[in-house]
Parts: C-alpha cells; sequence; structure tokens
C-alpha cells in the first residue's frame, strides 16, 4: 500500500492509540505493522514530516487490525467535541483501505 508521511503517521497514532489501551497483540501485529510504516521513511523526514510516498507491505490482518483501532478510536470519542472529525477521518482511512482490501469496512 503507497502511503505519504502524513497517512503513515496517523496510522501510528491509531496503533499507538491501541497500544495505550492493552489491547491484546499476541500475534505482535500491532508492533510489526508500526515497525513498518515507521522504517520506511528516515528520522529526518518524519521530524520534517516532508517525503514522498512510499509503500508498506501491509496485509489484509493488518487492514483488520486498523479497522478495529478506528472503531475503538470512535467508540472512546463519542463525548468529544471533535467528534464528527473523528468520524469522518475512520470513514477516509476505511475507505481508502477497502479500495485495497475490499470489504474490510464491513470488519
Amino acid at each position: 500500500m503507497t502511503l505519504p508521511i502524513e497517512g503513515a503517521a496517523a496510522l501510528r497514532q491509531i496503533l499507538g492509540i491501541l497500544s495505550d489501551h492493552e489491547i491484546e497483540d499476541s500475534d505482535g501485529r500491532l508492533d510489526a505493522l508500526d515497525r513498518r510504516l515507521s522504517l520506511a521513511w528516515n528520522g529526518q523526514e518524519w521530524e520534517t514530516m516532508t517525503a514522498s510516498e512510499r509503500g508498506i507491505p501491509m496485509s489484509r490482518l493488518d487492514a483488520e487490525l486498523l479497522v478495529r483501532g478506528l472503531r475503538f478510536t470512535e467508540m472512546m470519542s463519542t463525548h468529544l467535541p471533535f467528534f464528527d472529525q473523528v468520524c469522518a477521518v475512520s470513514d477516509w482511512i476505511i475507505g481508502e483501505l477497502d479500495m485495497t482490501f475490499p470489504g474490510i469496512s464491513e470488519t
């Protein structure tokens, strides 16, 4: 899956939220995906958030993990004033994942 660095940063935020809430990662998929996202760009690129798009190896199971993370984030944000923004971003990300992994939005 090809991502801009900003997209990778957003996905890493989702993974961080899952980690912060001690979501079970018995197979190490959460940490492995975070490593793949972070290693695609160097430290200077992360610091400036300016870099070209990069291809990130991602499986359907990785996409399912992200969808679960997005749904969890939505659920935890229901009482926040920016809930609509959380939902809009989630819908956009899931739509992008659904193009690569058809049917993933049904997860």
